[in-house]
């Protein structure tokens, strides 16, 4: 695949959603496609865990840079299985290769969407040089925000690829929403135990404990009235 062929292929992820759900229903192109989203999805996570990693410098941008996209690769794979198996007991009808496609492509819509956000978390990163305790947590907070957001649009996508693919069929309506559960729950805890993100660790990752939920809470609680 060429530079060019590949632009292309990231492009009309973006710009030409009814061809490329046409194409994944009639089964064309999957190779490529799938590919290319692999690819793009290493990418862009790559970029934006470096940004990420600026924060705290050093070895930390390689580390970042290496943790998002195995964030947004593994906890799609992890959740495919589920939205597969329910899709086909409820009555869905696409067949694995067309979901799994379906899927990268929607995770590389979510790492694009965090590309869009790269310069903002840039800029605050760069432009906020002290290391406080309420610097840092509006730097979680404001990542996890993103990470929300680019999250969400990539279940959009994934659900409009599915009511397209199905046409009048909705029995894949349930499995869509218990699936969506299961990957979010997977993508915020996968985030949990990959960390550090904005500490210079010589860890590629910290002992397990707590989870992501708490942690968050407790981040907001220690903004807001201190402790």
């Amino acid at each position: 695949m060429d530079y060019e062929s590949f632009f292309q292929v990231l492009s009309r992820f973006i710009r030409d959603r009814e061809g490329l759900y046409n194409d994944i229903q009639g089964e064309k192109n999957l190779k490529n496609y799938f590919v290319t989203s692999i690819l793009a999805t290493l990418l862009f996570g790559a970029l934006y865990g470096a940004s990420m990693g600026t924060y705290a410098g050093g070895a930390q941008i390689i580390f970042d840079a290496i943790k998002i996209p195995m964030l947004l690769l593994v906890a799609v794979f992890v959740s495919l299985p589920t939205y597969y198996v329910l899709n086909g007991i409820l009555g869905g009808e696409m067949s694995l290769r067309q979901m799994a496609v379906l899927f990268m492509i929607s995770i590389t819509v979510m790492a694009t969407m965090m590309i869009a956000f790269l310069p903002v978390t840039l800029f605050f990163m760069l432009t906020t040089p002290e290391r406080t305790f309420a610097a840092y947590a509006f730097t979680v907070l404001l990542n996890v925000f993103f990470f929300g957001i680019s999250g969400v649009t990539a279940v959009s996508y994934l659900l409009q690829g599915f009511s397209k693919i199905h046409g009048e069929n909705k029995k894949w309506v349930p499995a869509m929403i218990t699936g969506s559960g299961v990957l979010a729950f997977v993508g915020t805890q996968l985030a949990w135990v990959l960390r550090p993100y904005f500490h210079l660790s010589t860890t590629f990752i910290a002992p397990p404990s707590g989870n992501f939920y708490i942690a968050v809470i407790e981040l907001i609680g220690r903004l807001l009235f201190g402790g």
